[in-house]
């Protein structure tokens, strides 16, 4: 494969929680959607989400650094969670109390809507109404001369080599409800932003750098010109699985997928 210059960013949310439920981060940090807190020099901020706590890193070049730069905000706020007798939760979707939804930040979701790259169209809003919350950790993909058809084409990819193996990690049963389904993105000026993902995948290091390689392979594989064919024969089937949670489908499409990628890199 050929080497680009990709570039990783993300912004995780994260559930506080104490011995009984999770409960509301309103109060704890600064920082909103419009104005982020900045932590650090280097670009980490954090703000509120919802009732979540969510946290912006610098764009990274390599595995170490999508590591590091997660864990250096997450180490941020789990001193900020201690400090109130709270921790960090790896819970990425709950029922939460109505006593922590009173206020107009707990029925607020999200600041724009999100597109789907399959339709070409708006994601309809999700249900504020419901005391079903989740957090996700989008990923932000940075690539040179960034361009729509391309874009779309990550998002698609993404979720052939992401979203897809992801439904045989990810614990969580209910997300989908409100987001992630499958082609959920955004246009950025430096690339596109890949949402389908929940934040299972920024508890552990291992699944940090799963994260981040399986996205370069994906983005690597579109700036080659090679998406087309896989986009085609596979999406159908991807965009099922997901959005059906069905793992079982999401394993034979899999196995399926990585024939034909092995024949792609033995090319």
């Amino acid at each position: 494969m050929k080497k680009f210059d990709i570039k990783l960013g993300s912004d995780p949310e994260i559930f506080v929680e104490n011995d009984k439920e999770i409960v509301s981060a309103e109060g704890l940090i600064p920082g909103t959607k419009y104005e982020p807190h900045p932590i650090s020099d280097e670009g980490h901020c954090i703000q509120l989400d919802n009732i979540a706590m969510e946290f912006n890193i610098p764009a990274c070049s390599t595995k170490e650094e999508y590591v590091s730069n997660i864990n250096f905000v997450k180490d941020h706020l789990a001193i900020i969670a201690e400090a109130n007798g709270l921790k960090l939760s790896t819970k990425a979707s709950a029922e939460i109390n109505p006593k922590y939804l009173q206020t107009e930040q707990a029925c607020t979701f999200g600041c724009e809507p999100d597109f789907n790259a399959y339709l070409e169209d708006v994601n309809p809003s999700p249900n504020s109404e419901t005391n079903l919350r989740c957090v996700g950790a989008h990923v932000h993909v940075g690539y040179p001369n960034p361009n729509d058809e391309h874009s779309l084409q990550i998002v698609k990819m993404f979720d052939i080599m992401v979203t897809l193996p992801a439904l045989l990690i990810d614990k969580d049963e209910r997300r989908r409800e409100l987001y992630g389904k499958a082609g959920a993105f955004r246009f950025k000026d430096f690339g596109v932003e890949c949402r389908q993902l929940s934040n299972f995948w920024i508890h552990s290091n291992e699944l940090i750098e799963w994260v981040f390689e399986q996205t370069v392979q994906a983005v690597t594989i579109v700036l080659e010109g090679n998406a087309k064919s896989l986009i085609d024969e596979f999406s159908n089937d991807v965009v099922n699985a997901i959005n059906n949670n069905d793992k079982e489908f999401a394993k034979t499409t899999i196995e399926k997928i990585n024939k034909k990628l092995n024949k792609l890199t033995t090319v």
